[in-house]
């Protein structure tokens, strides 16, 4: 486990476990148990108040999913899924639910709504990944990066340690960025081999999705942005 990787990860409250609720609606029939955030297990999300099994869930995403794994994941999954709808969380097994969920952010509020028409007008639907202009510039800064990784083991100077830290950057703030976003390509094998950048650059794929995601959901945040 890497260092802090609980202080990384989401906030989680006390556990509570008890008997089941009465008069469940049709989305909650298979619920198993009532808990609280801190008795989700590891193989487990809570996303508005309901805990998913995602042990055998395909996640078009790939693997991804697994960091969240008992965690609340409503604002993650709400942030990186902008179409949401209830038909897209009927595909993952309820096994439970938190009868006194609140969630921290007011969702489908007129200024979100805002907020993702004019988005949209920019980013349309079915466009979200990587365009042959963003696939060619990776192509370009990864040879650039393999190119002066050879040299490296070649000849050193200053100069060329420079060129080499800016080869880093533009494979650190590029391709592995938008990669570890699932945002290259709808194919997973592509996000998760350009993605590996962060590896190559002395980072960690991984912890960099874990704390980058969570940056994203609490962005500037002094006590839960990690970044």
């Amino acid at each position: 486990m890497a260092p802090d990787a609980e202080k990384i990860r989401q906030r989680k409250t006390v556990l509570t476990t008890g008997a089941e609720g009465e008069g469940l609606s049709s989305n909650e029939e298979t619920v198993e148990r009532i808990v609280t955030l801190k008795g989700l297990r590891g193989n487990e999300v809570c996303i508005d108040g309901f805990v998913y099994d995602i042990t055998s869930f395909d996640h078009p995403g790939g693997e991804s999913i697994n960091i969240f794994g008992g965690n609340d994941a409503t604002t993650q999954y709400k942030m990186i899924h902008p179409y949401h709808t209830t038909k897209h969380l009927e595909k993952m097994k309820v096994v439970g639910r938190v009868p006194d969920y609140v969630s921290e952010y007011k969702w489908d509020t007129p200024f979100e709504r805002e907020i993702k028409r004019e988005v949209f007008k920019i980013v349309h639907r079915g466009k979200e990944f990587g365009t042959t202009g963003y696939l060619s510039r990776a192509v370009l800064y990864i040879s650039f990066f393999f190119f002066l990784m050879y040299r490296w083991t070649q000849e050193t100077s200053f100069s060329l340690a420079i060129v080499y830290g800016v080869s880093m950057a533009l494979i650190g703030l590029n391709v592995q960025h938008d990669a570890n976003h699932g945002a290259a390509s709808r194919k997973v094998w592509i996000n998760n081999v350009l993605g590996l950048g962060a590896d190559f650059i002395g980072g960690s794929k991984w912890l960099w999705m874990e704390k980058h995601w969570t940056h994203h959901t609490y962005t500037n945040h002094r006590d839960k942005d990690p970044d």
